[in-house]
């Protein structure tokens, strides 16, 4: 019955925390009206909004609330093992997908930038990775949008699987623009859920816990389903790569081929997962290397190229692989970094922006929730004794 409780709780959490979006909404844009014949919903948007830019205190408060809630939730459920597949994916996974397609994508504009560089291909005809948004004035998306100086920052890969969902432009709707990009994503989303059920049960077919870690991670639902991040379009192509390379025998074979291809297709998305290459290249030789481990190192440090944009959605690249690492650990130390990376957005909800000191304070944030590791790798220690 406990199960049931915490299930509903964390569904409630959910949806209080996607009205919560809208008190993040760039004020150029109303972005929708689901109920065009009442009032309520356009008073609750004003509100929202309102709370958001003129109580920071409050908002501030709300969220810190909210995360401290979804925390304890997560760690409850995955404690209980989830209902079967099919189930959980029409009861709960699917529930969850849609309100966090209908609602704002907070704390992040980029979801904009990959409409409006699919709209350039397909109504514009011309190559964002060679124009600029601010070449199009006119458009009224240059109104809300950010970084319309600069061209597309992700690989060619992006640009061209971006251009599926970028079709509903043909409509003239921007809602419904908005809607396929977000459902795209989702759609990825979940065959990463997917991908990582089959490793996890291949790897750890006695720690399923490990699978529940991702599919409740509040920072991947937030940053993937909220705010629409395309880090999941990147990291299903790596992982089930990873599960073809778990079936090669020998240096070259059918399985190591396939699996750098799909790697290669990750890479074309955001590069990032480049760093791993030469793990999925040297594996006949890396027998006793626990490549998931190695991988999450990786894939973290590259967030240390650039140290001014520390952003806590890269941690979906690490995350991914960590929890497939024999190291419980390399486990707790990533799922600690999860929730200080969503905890990080805390100044900026209060200060309202990312100037001095956020970017200090968000920093010692992330810093300090190392020390949540211990904790986690005495609780998942008694879930893998279970």
């Amino acid at each position: 019955m406990k199960r049931i409780h915490y299930r509903i709780s964390f569904f409630i959490t959910w949806i209080l925390f996607c009205l919560y979006s809208f008190t993040r909404r760039d004020l150029n844009l109303i972005l929708y009206n689901p109920f065009p014949y009442s009032k309520f919903w356009e008073q609750t948007r004003e509100f929202l909004t309102n709370l958001g830019y003129f109580h920071r205190p409050l908002v501030t408060n709300l969220f810190i609330i909210f995360v401290l809630i979804f925390t304890f939730l997560y760690l409850k459920l995955i404690k209980q093992k989830l209902p079967p597949n099919n189930k959980i994916l029409f009861k709960f996974l699917i529930p969850i997908a849609v309100l966090g397609i209908i609602s704002y994508p907070m704390f992040s504009h980029d979801i904009f930038n990959y409409l409006f560089n699919a709209k350039m291909v397909l109504i514009y005809q011309v190559n964002p990775h060679m124009h600029t948004a601010i070449e199009f004035l006119s458009d009224p998306m240059t109104r809300f949008m950010h970084n319309i100086h600069t061209p597309a920052p992700y690989a060619y890969g992006w640009t061209v699987v971006s251009l599926l969902p970028g079709l509903a432009w043909f409509t003239e709707k921007f809602v419904l623009s908005f809607w396929a990009m977000k459902l795209f994503i989702a759609i990825f989303w979940l065959a990463q859920l997917w991908i990582l059920k089959k490793l996890v049960n291949k790897l750890f077919p006695h720690q399923s816990w490990r699978w529940q870690l991702f599919v409740l991670s509040p920072l991947v639902l937030i940053e993937t389903l909220i705010i629409g991040h395309n880090d999941v379009v990147m990291m299903f192509p790596a992982l089930l790569g990873y599960w073809f390379l778990l079936k090669s025998k020998k240096l070259l074979d059918k399985y190591q081929f396939l699996s750098i291809i799909l790697l290669l297709f990750s890479i074309s998305i955001k590069y990032a997962t480049v760093v791993i290459l030469p793990l999925f290249l040297l594996k006949p030789y890396l027998k006793k290397l626990n490549i998931p481990a190695v991988a999450s190192f990786l894939l973290f440090a590259v967030m240390f190229t650039r140290p001014g944009q520390l952003h806590s959605w890269y941690l979906i690249w690490a995350f991914s692989f960590a929890i497939l690492s024999k190291s419980r650990f390399i486990v707790s130390l990533f799922t600690s970094l999860t929730i200080g990376a969503l905890l990080r957005y805390v100044p900026y909800i209060y200060y309202g922006n990312w100037n001095p000191p956020v970017y200090l304070i968000r920093n010692i944030i992330w810093l300090l929730s190392v020390s949540f590791t211990p904790f986690i790798v005495k609780y998942t220690s008694k879930l893998s004794n279970k």
